[in-house]
Parts: structure tokens; sequence; C-alpha cells
């Protein structure tokens, strides 16, 4: 999954949230879209490099701890859509 998708896909299930968006040229792994949003006693980063690298970061600001936290290589592309699956999971259906 692809900044695109995931705007399109995952986005939309996320009312409520504020998000921030930011691109960062020539990071350590290419070129980086972060996506911050925040919202039901949360905070959640999703970055994705140009080069096929995705992380996903969730706070949750309630009990004080990082509740998600993957880094995903390239070669683990097929656990993207997991992956999101899960964020969904942490940020809205088990609020």
């Amino acid at each position: 999954m692809d900044v695109f998708r995931f705007n399109r896909d995952v986005m939309p299930l996320l009312k409520g949230f504020s998000v921030v968006r930011s691109t960062f040229p020539e990071g350590d792994f290419g070129d980086l879209e972060r996506i911050e949003m925040a919202g039901l006693n949360k905070l959640a980063t999703v970055e994705f490099w140009s080069s096929g690298w995705v992380a996903i970061d969730v706070f949750d600001c309630v009990c004080e701890q990082q509740v998600m936290n993957v880094l995903l290589s390239p070669e683990q592309k097929d656990l993207v859509p997991e992956a999101f699956e899960a964020l969904l999971d942490t940020l809205i259906r088990n609020a």
C-alpha cells in the first residue's frame, strides 16, 4: 500500500481525527511522506518512504504508552495491509 491508497482506503475511516501531512526529501530510506493523526486520545504517525519502507507508530494518551510500533521493509510489503488493519483496530475499533 502506498500513500495514495492509504488516503483513499484508510483515511475516510478516521472520522474525527485531525491530520497533518508532511513531505521530507532525501531521508534515510528515500523521500518521506508522513501522515500524523490525532483523535480519540491517540496520536498516530504513518510514514511512507520512496524506497518502499512503511512505519506505523501509535501513542495512547490515556495510558501514556506506545501501543503500536511497526517498521516494514520493502520485502515485507505483503504485511502492510495487515498492519493497517491493526492500525484501524488500535485507533477506532477498540477505542
